[in-house]
């Protein structure tokens, strides 16, 4: 058994390190082929980016869902009346007239400050 001095070295393992580090392994080009070849088959493959179609920007214009929806109600609602009145019928013969005037409604077409400037003082 060989004295060790210093018990971090050992004298017969640097020579193989020596020898290790004196010859760099290089890979194939057989090998280095085929990571690329690997290597490419695995990348992303690039697409052309579509903007939205002729629906969806209708459909975004519109506000989206909320906006479809409530142009499809109000459509809805207009042809319901529209369809709905014949002949004489208007859609002022389907509100009463008492209902419809302004004093209902709480306006008073003649306020307080109306009436105060037809006082002549």
């Amino acid at each position: 058994m060989k004295a060790m001095t210093d018990p971090k070295r050992d004298p017969d393992l640097d020579d193989f390190f020596a020898a290790a580090r004196a010859e760099v392994p290089e890979p194939s080009g057989d090998l280095l082929a085929r990571i690329e070849a690997q290597a490419l088959a695995e990348r992303p493959v690039a697409r052309a980016v579509r903007g939205p179609g002729p629906l969806r920007q209708l459909l975004q214009a519109l506000g989206g869902w909320p906006g479809a929806a409530g142009l499809a109600a109000a459509s809805a609602a207009g042809l319901w009346v529209g369809l709905g009145l014949t002949g004489a019928e208007t859609l002022w013969s389907l509100v009463p007239l008492e209902t419809a005037s302004l004093g209902a409604l709480g306006l008073d077409p003649l306020s307080g400050f109306d009436l105060a400037m037809m006082v002549d003082g």
